[in-house]
């Protein structure tokens, strides 16, 4: 059976996106600090800092999505307790940012490769990382967000 999350669709300003479902990414918060990946040279957006995510299966709630793409990316998920869902709506296609404070120590195992490293880092480190281009295009609004629902 053919996997429903690969492959490429367009949005109605007609850029191109990988998963035909739209996709979701898993941001952990503790405390102040936030947890980024470091992109893989072999990846799309090689070598810049994002968060665990890809591509949703038919039918996966974004919570799901978010938590199994971490679980590939990083080897494991601990216990959390979901903030929001940050929802970038590109017309015909979205990418979720689903933000959960870590409930238990996080310990990363080996993961499928697509991050070669991860850090913990404040907003302001954050602002001065070289981003994923679509990470970076919702930083601000995610954390004016965050901000202002006061969590």
């Amino acid at each position: 059976m053919a996997d429903s999350s690969h492959g490429y669709v367009r949005d109605r300003r007609g850029c191109r996106h990988w998963g035909p479902q739209g996709a979701a990414g898993l941001l952990l918060r503790q405390g102040p600090r936030f947890l980024l990946q470091r992109r893989s040279w072999r990846v799309h957006h090689g070598r810049t800092w994002s968060i665990p995510g890809g591509a949703l299966k038919a039918g996966e709630s974004p919570w799901d999505g978010a938590r199994r793409e971490f679980a590939e990316e990083l080897g494991s998920v601990p216990a959390l307790c979901p903030v929001l869902t940050f929802v970038d709506d590109h017309g015909g296609w979205a990418y979720h940012t689903v933000v959960a404070d870590v409930m238990e120590p996080f310990f990363r195992h080996r993961g499928d490769g697509e991050g070669v490293a991860h850090r913990w880092y404040i907003p302001v480190e954050i602002d001065s990382l070289r981003l994923h281009p679509g990470f970076a295009a919702t930083w601000p609004q995610l954390i004016g967000e965050l901000d202002a629902a006061g969590r």
